[in-house]
């Protein structure tokens, strides 16, 4: 998993995207950070190994044009400055699309030799993969035709900006790719197609939406929203739509790929027993409760909103001022890097 924000609205979206990503990267990212905006009918992007402080101090984010954005924060899973988020696609030469995605293939791991199928497929038809490695056995990586590997997010990326070209519709084009190469996922997207909207897609992995009177905002955990946006909303599961300053929309995908649990107010009450009980007996990262979740939810669906309902129980507790959070520096993906991991405890 990662985290993920997002903007659009009547203010600068970069300082906005910044304050958020951090605050939210120590719960689950810190290992690679990447921001995109729009502006003026054009995509701006800084990605790099290293988390959001490293980002600001090497690259221009801070001062990205725009009054539309999202950002990313990953986590210790390989690949180097070209394998963080956001992923982009090109038309015409000029970036169309930008991309940042949550999550893992998960329930869909056996499904990958099909990611590499369509990467390859995608390659033939003028839509490359913009990052390839040498050498990376994961199984959770597609190899394509010639022998390297490819990030499914970068896949999914290209496959969205297919489908877009050959229907015109981003709502369909991206819950088409979600359903034809599925993952245990949440995703967003910048496209010169909609200048004022984000476009989103989610399967299981959290991702929450609130609004404030500047706009709208997005993000992996409701704990990052200014105070302004109220109760932010969790998306719906195995849909897709759109973001824009003043509303959302949302269409179930027409053959979901898997059956989600449902994050019922039952479910909701025995997770947050379950959570606090936890959190009541020491310090706890977000995934040690994500574990706990998972170990503990009795359900004949495929795929678990487990990510959710942690971070939903989090909040709670949070509103309540019952949550504490401490931040430490672990190490990092190269040498010399060191990334945030946050601590929650009662």
């Amino acid at each position: 998993m990662c985290n993920i924000a997002g903007y659009v609205g009547n203010r600068s979206a970069a300082p906005i995207l910044i304050d958020m990503i951090k605050t939210q990267e120590g719960f689950n990212g810190g290992y690679y950070t990447g921001i995109a905006t729009i502006h003026e009918g054009k995509i701006y992007y800084a990605k790099l190994t290293g988390d959001t402080d490293r980002l600001l101090e090497l690259t221009d984010a801070a001062s990205l044009p725009g009054n539309i954005g999202i950002v990313h924060s990953r986590t210790k899973s390989g690949g180097g400055d070209g394998w963080a988020h956001p992923f982009v696609a090109y038309k015409d030469g000029v970036v169309e699309t930008a991309y940042v995605a949550n999550g893992a293939a998960g329930f869909f791991k056996d499904r990958v030799c099909e990611a590499a199928e369509i990467a390859s497929d995608l390659e033939r038809c003028g839509y490359p993969m913009n990052f390839k490695l040498d050498g990376v056995k994961r199984p959770s990586y597609p190899v394509v035709e010639d022998g390297r590997s490819v990030h499914m997010s970068d896949v999914m990326c290209q496959l969205f900006q297919r489908n877009l070209d050959r229907c015109g519709d981003s709502v369909k084009a991206i819950g088409d790719a979600y359903c034809e190469m599925p993952g245990e996922i949440v995703g967003i997207l910048l496209t010169l197609s909609h200048p004022d909207a984000i476009v989103w897609s989610r399967i299981t992995k959290p991702m929450f939406v609130g609004f404030a009177q500047d706009g709208a905002y997005l993000a992996s955990c409701p704990i990052a929203f200014p105070k302004a946006c109220g109760e932010p909303q969790l998306l719906p599961a195995c849909s897709s739509g759109m973001v824009f300053a003043d509303h959302f929309t949302s269409a179930p995908y027409k053959n979901a790929p898997a059956k989600v649990a449902d994050l019922d107010a039952h479910v909701r009450a025995k997770m947050y027993d379950l959570i606090e009980n936890a959190l009541k007996e020491g310090k706890k990262t977000f995934n040690d409760l994500l574990k706990l979740v998972r170990t503990s939810w009795k359900t004949d669906a495929e795929c678990l909103p487990d990510a959710p309902v942690v971070y939903d129980v989090l909040y709670c507790l949070y509103k309540n001022a019952q949550l504490n959070m401490k931040t430490s520096k672990v190490d990092g993906v190269e040498q010399g890097l060191s990334a945030p991991l946050t601590s929650f405890y009662l």
